[in-house]
Formats: C-alpha cells, sequence, structure tokens
C-alpha cells in the first residue's frame, strides 16, 4: 500500500513539474462557432458539495444486497479562476451534517480532484476514511429501526486512483463548458473519449464486513472476510455529449466504460483456488446542467464511478464507489479585450 502511495505521489509531483512543457500540447486549437474561450476573464464562484465513497456487497447467488457509507456533509466554499490558474477553498456545512447519533462519526482525509484541459481529462483520488454505517439498517437488521443505522467505526478504506482519457473532438467539444465554466458551448456537440487509469480500493475491519446477524443463507461462503482489496489497470473508452437549449443552458451526459485486469485479494490471504488476477471492470458516468444569464451561470455537477470486485468463489462480489456532487452561482469579469 505505501509503495503505490509513493508512486502516486511521484506521478504527481512529475506531472506538476511538466506542466509547462507540456502546455502547448495539451492546448487545442477551437473552432470558435462550437467553444467561447474565458481565458483571459476573473471567474468569482460560490459553491456547495458533498464528496464520498460507497461501499456495496452483493451476493452473487441472488438479488440481495448491502451497502455501506460514511457518514457525508456538505461543504460551502467559494473559488476563482484566471488564466491557468483556480484555486478553492471550502469547510463543512454543521448545519447540512448528518446526525452522528443515527449514522455514526468517520474520519477523513483525501483529495478528490477533477482537472479538465482542453484535449484531457485528469480524475485524481486519494481517499482515506474511517468510519461507515449501514444503509437501511432495519431493512436487514431486526434489532435496528429507523433512528439509528448499524455503525461500523471499524470500517476503514484507503482509496487511491488516476484517471487519464482523451478527448477526440477537442476543437468542438468542451468538458470546460460544462464543469468549470471556463469555457462556453455554442453549439451542441460531443467526441469520443479514450484512455487509461489504474485504481486501488482497500478496505478492513476488526471483523467480519457482513454483519453477524445477516440471514445466513446470503453470502455463505463469505461471511468470515474481515479485509478485502483490488488493484485494477483499466483501458477506457466512452462517449459525452453536450445539448445545447434556449441559447444559454447546457446538458452534458457522459459515460466511460473500463475494462483490463485486476489484483484481487482478501483476509490477508490467498486461497488456492482463487485466481488473483482476473477481468477487470469499471464504469463512470458524469451529468451536467448549466444555465448562463449574461455574466452569470449556474451548475449542477455530478459524478459517479465504480470499481466492480469478486471474492471467494464468486460468492461476494464488491462494487467501490466514488461520488461526487456539486453545485454552483459565478460571475465572470472582463479584465481586458482580447
Amino acid at each position: 500500500m505505501r509503495k503505490i502511495l509513493i508512486v502516486f505521489c511521484f506521478l504527481i509531483l512529475y506531472f506538476s513539474a511538466e506542466s509547462k512543457s507540456l502546455k502547448g500540447y495539451l492546448k487545442a486549437k477551437k473552432d470558435t462557432n462550437y467553444i467561447e474561450s474565458y481565458y483571459n476573464d476573473l471567474i468569482i464562484r460560490m459553491y456547495s458539495g458533498e464528496k464520498t465513497h460507497s461501499l456495496d456487497l452483493s451476493d452473487l447467488n441472488s438479488s440481495y444486497h448491502l451497502k455501506y457509507l460514511p457518514n457525508g456533509y456538505f461543504n460551502l466554499g467559494a473559488g476563482v479562476n484566471f488564466r491557468s490558474f483556480g484555486l478553492s477553498l471550502a469547510t463543512k456545512v454543521p448545519i447540512f451534517q448528518n446526525s452522528e447519533f443515527k449514522h455514526g462519526e468517520t474520519k477523513r482525509i483525501g483529495i478528490q480532484s477533477y482537472i479538465y484541459s482542453s484535449k484531457f481529462t485528469i480524475d485524481l483520488l486519494t481517499s482515506f476514511l474511517k468510519g461507515y454505517y449501514l444503509v437501511n439498517s432495519s431493512s436487514h437488521l431486526s434489532s435496528y429501526t429507523k433512528d439509528k443505522d448499524y455503525q461500523r467505526p471499524d470500517i476503514s478504506s484507503a482509496n487511491i486512483g488516476i484517471s487519464v482519457n482523451y478527448i477526440f473532438n477537442n476543437s468542438r467539444f468542451s468538458y470546460r463548458a460544462a464543469f468549470s465554466d471556463t469555457e462556453r458551448q455554442k453549439k451542441s456537440a460531443g467526441s469520443l473519449l479514450a484512455g487509461g487509469s489504474i485504481i486501488s480500493y482497500r478496505t478492513k475491519a476488526d471483523s467480519s464486513i457482513v454483519p453477524r446477524e445477516i440471514d445466513p443463507k446470503y453470502f455463505l461462503k463469505s461471511r468470515e472476510i474481515s479485509k478485502s482489496g483490488v488493484l485494477a489497470f483499466n483501458a477506457n473508452i466512452g462517449y459525452a455529449y453536450s445539448l445545447i437549449f434556449l441559447r444559454n443552458g447546457i446538458f452534458t451526459l457522459s459515460y466511460i466504460l473500463g475494462t483490463g485486469v485486476q489484483d484481487n485479494t482478501f483476509g490477508g490471504e490467498v486461497d488456492s483456488e482463487i485466481n488473483r488476477w482476473r477481468f477487470s471492470m469499471n464504469h463512470s458516468g458524469r451529468i451536467g446542467i448549466g444555465y448562463r444569464f449574461n455574466r452569470y451561470y449556474l451548475r449542477i455537477g455530478i459524478i459517479r464511478s465504480t470499481q466492480y470486485t469478486n471474492l471467494k468463489y464468486n460468492d461476494l462480489g464488491i462494487g467501490n464507489g466514488t461520488n461526487f456532487m456539486q453545485i454552483s452561482l459565478g460571475k465572470r469579469f472582463t479584465l481586458r479585450k482580447e
């Protein structure tokens, strides 16, 4: 795990050091009939959002499944963009924080960042959490009510990943118009997307991740698993499209499917009948909708990605998901004419 983290940090430092030399390569020639750039404008925004991780457990012999979530909260922040510079600062809003009595306490640290250049999208994930609760506990465990969920302060996760995808129709399609507001999509357009990702998810607990009170007919061969992990190498393919409506409105939808190989581990040991290197699959989707009122804009963005893992005789399926949602209100200021 430490080796993976060190390599990941070196990748970030490398991209930072090479950013100037890559600037020319990353910049695309835009078709001004489709895309208007706000590169020389100052953009100030306020936003609220939530970032979280989900852990889905599925009994692959039935339709039964469990879902663990950390106790979440909404951030309130402000940001500024000018040319290549961007800065955002946020803090959690206590009044929008879920009840610790009902969901328990979650400790967290990490960075979940989505970078949009003219030609590429780069998704960065470093997330370390401890403390989860079982969603809809009362429907799975008879000893719990809707007032208080089944809490697992011992469950912790360490998630690290990077995904890079190329935008083929970068002269006419802009991700920035939908998710960073530094450009405007003037006409509807779409693009094929392709790239790759390296993702590592690690989950561990002091005892079985599957609650012992669960009906014994489910998870027959995987009830004792207290640790799981996946290291996945995927090639990605997908498509994105932005629909322009009412002249100043934009609706963007994208979907990327990743396939490759992954190394699965569980319980600190490997059964002789299990092939650790297996087929890997993940997917990610983005939805963005926004509208501009002269120099003001209002935008909502939602991003979700999931990596799937099958463990222990195909009895247990694990879906590690990362989720992001943000609402932004901003204004654009022209500092100088082109």
